[in-house]
């Protein structure tokens, strides 16, 4: 990798460390959480999982929708914003290793590179409609964002440099920087899938890397175990090469659907944000409540699965429930605030 000055090669936090190893009590207390918690009875229907690289050890579907149906781990749904981590594991076991990663891969992974004209949560967001012939990335990259007139692969020089959360950056990252460009919307999905496992296999209901994954709770989470167990280079990648998101007196950053000061690094967000007792861990929720996350200490995975409208609000509350439910199972004490125990 290049050398930068905001590059640092691992992630430090002053929150609330993952614990790493559950305590007999930590079942209990996951389920309890996830049943009893204001946040997560907010957001029901939804399916949770926490397991390990031998697979699921807690999940139980909370609810049901007005059909009387509830989510389970077979439900298939968008993703969104959590197709950005598959995307980002397909790119890493593509080059083999994490310091194969060129620097214009840390660029757009991280979403610096400038490609914000497609747009993202929080504001307008640009669609590859799979009307198009062909509906394929590099014709949805022709496209115009309504609001400029400008195509979708734009590169704009104001926010080059710097985060700026935009479908753009996946998008032309994929068009430049891989062979998926010309592929039929109904090609990418096996293409994306196959370096990440024998098993997974998802599709995209548009040409649109950043957030066009269709699939289920447990195809996921065979990804996420993947990660966990190291057959995927990406736990090789958690954390690294983190930017500050969230504009502030110390952090120069354009757009983000996360109000909180997370970093990001590679395709995913570090959830280290002190003032909300940020445990580190790695996720990429997305804005119709999916939320995947691997803990700090790499041993465990998460997920909350639920289909909703999408919004960047959707995205964040899954996060608050999800987050408690974690910790929950880390320390084996039923969480009942609005914030992760600090102790």
């Amino acid at each position: 990798m290049g050398t930068r000055c905001w590059m640092i090669a691992t992630m430090f936090f002053t929150g609330v460390a993952s614990a790493g190893t559950p305590t007999p009590h930590s079942v209990a207390a996951a389920k309890a959480t996830a049943k009893q918690n204001p946040l997560c009875q907010a957001v029901t229907p939804f399916f949770w999982e926490i397991g390990d690289d031998s697979g699921a050890l807690v999940s139980a579907s909370i609810g049901v929708n007005s059909a009387g149906a509830p989510v389970r781990a077979t439900t298939k749904m968008d993703v969104a914003s959590s197709s950005k981590w598959l995307y980002g594991a397909y790119i890493l076991q593509l080059r083999g290793a994490v310091d194969n990663l060129t620097d214009e891969d840390i660029d757009f992974l991280h979403m610096t590179s400038g490609y914000s004209n497609m747009g993202g949560d929080g504001i307008p967001a640009g669609t590859c409609p799979a009307s198009d012939n062909p509906d394929s990335i590099n014709v949805c990259l022709t496209l115009l964002n309504p609001a400029n007139g400008l195509p979708y692969s734009y590169q704009d020089p104001t926010t080059t440099g710097y985060f700026d959360y935009d479908a753009g950056h996946f998008e032309n990252h994929a068009s430049q920087f891989s062979s998926l460009g010309d592929l039929a919307n109904g090609s990418l999905g096996p293409a994306v899938s196959r370096p990440l496992g024998p098993s997974v296999l998802f599709s995209y209901s548009q040409p649109l890397l950043a957030g066009g994954v269709y699939t289920t709770p447990a195809t996921y989470a065979v990804v996420l175990r993947h990660i966990v167990a190291a057959t995927l280079v990406m736990r090789d990648a958690l954390g690294i090469d983190p930017v500050c998101t969230l504009a502030s007196a110390s952090c120069q950053a354009f757009n983000t659907p996360i109000p909180e000061a997370w970093h990001y690094s590679i395709a995913h967000w570090v959830e280290d944000d002190p003032a909300t007792h940020g445990d580190g861990a790695f996720s990429a929720p997305g804005a119709q409540g999916f939320y995947p996350w691997i803990e700090a200490s790499k041993a465990y995975y998460g997920i909350l699965a639920r289909v909703t409208a999408s919004s960047p609000q959707q995205g964040v509350a899954s996060v608050q429930c999800g987050r408690l439910i974690r910790r929950a199972w880390d320390t084996g004490v039923q969480q009942r605030g609005k914030l992760p125990s600090a102790h």
